[in-house]
């Protein structure tokens, strides 16, 4: 099998064209190996066909030749869009198109099959036509003369937060984005308040009930009439769950094409708190690129002035809302956290380390997270080699093992790049669930955030979940020195903080912590007694709930 960048992908007869949508890579090509034996595979770059925009997706997947092109997924209800894809049979030139899971289900098209898909593909385009022109309308109309629902003083509530999670397309199973959901309504839940779930996805175990409002995906061709749409189902629904309960205040994550939460504030009177980890317009532009671009503007701008309390994770997104218009009072700095409990030493490590067959005179290099630019991992890849390249003149590089946890664009690439290693020098696990991932830090020695700077020079606004979570584990850790991370890791102290993109200065700083375990002992000590003593998700959750409970001076709101 091989693997190539999807802008030369040229097949042949004998040969399948495998594109994984979600899931693991390996998977997946044990499928294409039991489904189409003897044939050789050709593994197809989601990143470069994501980056490429519309234009070059055409010209790509008209270069491609053979047997089959297959899409994979973990589940085929992930796809969001599969009439798409099974109308690219008419831009390759591929006998088959495949649409196929890890559970065995699979869905095969020829080009005669797209007969019976036209008269489906024509309602939904018409459908997607209404949606798209009904929401531009509605969207600019509802931010006009917007103004928040201010907190009402309430001698009683039923709920002290409805917390919504209106993403039905999230098919992650864990990352960053899903470790701050568990970690606020952990967080909540510490503090002692009340509060209930309405999800767009099944979510991991949470302390308080959820009720999950799945998408119609039926009659739709693009995920962006669907979120549009999806909006008002979700509404609806949650209208119906909060119906006649006294509820302090809503919290929504920000989110492409959402607005349900501002949506839902005005329509309750209930005030709403908006989790904002960035602009979407910003981040389709430089990191995730979207279509329908112009519709991420109005989307943001409507949910961002129905919030009462706008809730940012670093002083750039702070200043970001500043120069928006946004009034300070109404923007909460409340960086990421840790649940010291949860992710704290002894928690398993011996147990990993055992069963991916690291001794103890390994040291144990870890990356948790996800595989794209602004993590780093690009320089991390090269910090590895960078050592392994230089174990002749220094033999103890032999005892480092590096542990890769995660997955995400670049993990095919990094994966290709790190090859000769990957029998027991570099070990990659994909995603695991967010329940086993403090184990995993726990095998580790030393832990890296090799962050990267914006791509267009900007302040770095993020605010990494694992460097808390690092930081709970007391071990050694090698950071970028960027903004929010330097700010809550002392360079020497809690953290040993590299320059941004510097694969040298990171090889050097590993190297420097796996000859010291003293000094990684110590700094690992300090890392975790500063997140006990700043980060933790109840002191989150705390500093959230202070910004909507009022002294009661008048009887609560009933939800009508």
């Amino acid at each position: 099998m091989t693997d190539k960048p999807i802008g030369k992908a040229h097949g042949s007869a004998g040969c399948v064209n495998l594109l994984v949508l979600t899931g693991e890579i390996e998977e997946a090509k044990d499928w294409v190996s039991l489904h189409h034996p003897g044939q050789r595979c050709v593994v197809l770059s989601k990143r470069e066909l994501r980056e490429s925009g519309w234009r070059g997706q055409i010209k790509a997947f008209r270069k491609l030749k053979g047997d089959a092109l297959i899409f994979f997924a973990r589940s085929l209800s992930e796809l969001p869009e599969p009439q798409l894809l099974a109308w690219s049979a008419l831009l390759h030139s591929c006998r088959l198109t495949v649409l196929a899971d890890s559970s065995g289900a699979v869905i095969e098209y020829r080009r005669i099959d797209l007969l019976f898909l036209f008269p489906r593909t024509i309602v939904s385009a018409l459908r997607d036509a209404l949606v798209f022109f009904i929401s531009w309308f509605l969207i600019r109309t509802f931010r006009w003369r917007a103004r928040p629902i201010p907190v009402q003083p309430q001698a009683h509530v039923d709920l002290d937060l409805a917390y919504l999670y209106p993403f039905p397309l999230d098919a992650s199973i864990a990352g960053g984005a899903l470790s701050h959901v568990s970690g606020v309504l952990a967080g909540i839940a510490a503090c002692g308040a009340s509060c209930e779930i309405v999800s767009g996805r099944t979510l991991p175990p949470q302390p308080f009930p959820v009720s999950v409002v799945p998408a119609n995906k039926r009659f739709t061709l693009f995920r962006e009439s669907l979120l549009l749409l999806y909006n008002v189902r979700f509404v609806m629904a949650a209208r119906t769950k909060l119906h006649g309960r006294r509820v302090s205040a809503l919290y929504q994550r920000h989110g492409r094409f959402v607005v349900s939460g501002a949506l839902l504030s005005r329509w309750l009177r209930v005030p709403l708190i908006l989790e904002y980890n960035g602009s979407e317009k910003w981040m389709a532009k430089h990191w995730d690129p979207a279509r329908y671009l112009s519709w991420l503007g109005p989307c943001e701008d409507a949910s961002l002035s129905r919030a009462h309390v706008i809730v940012v994770v670093s002083e750039p997104l702070k200043q970001q809302l500043l120069d928006r218009g946004v009034q300070e009072t109404q923007i909460l700095l409340n960086p990421n956290a840790v649940d010291p409990d949860v992710f704290r030493p002894g928690c398993g490590g011996s147990e990993i380390r055992q069963k991916l067959g690291f001794t103890d005179e390994d040291v144990v290099v870890a990356f948790v997270g996800t595989f794209d630019y602004w993590h780093g991992t690009p320089v991390m890849e090269q910090a590895i080699l960078r050592l392994f390249a230089e174990e002749k003149t220094d033999t103890f590089i032999s005892r480092l093992r590096f542990l890769l946890v995660g997955e995400g664009g670049l993990s095919n690439e990094i994966r290709r790049g790190l090859h000769r290693y990957r029998s027991d020098r570099v070990r990659f696990t994909g995603l695991v669930s967010h329940a086993s991932v403090p184990a995993h830090l726990d095998s580790a020695d030393i832990l890296l955030s090799p962050h990267v700077p914006m791509p267009d020079g900007s302040p770095f606004f993020g605010s990494p979940t694992k460097l808390f979570e690092y930081m709970a584990m007391a071990k050694g850790i090698v950071a970028s020195n960027l903004d929010q991370l330097s700010r809550v890791l002392q360079h020497g102290h809690s953290g040993w903080m590299i320059e941004p993109g510097n694969a040298a200065e990171l090889a050097s700083a590993v190297l420097l912590l796996a000859k010291n375990p003293h000094l990684r002992r110590r700094l690992g000590e300090n890392a975790r007694c500063a997140a006990l003593a700043e980060h933790t998700w109840k002191q989150n959750a705390a500093r959230v709930l202070a910004r909507v409970q009022s002294p009661s001076t008048k009887p609560a709101l009933v939800v009508q």
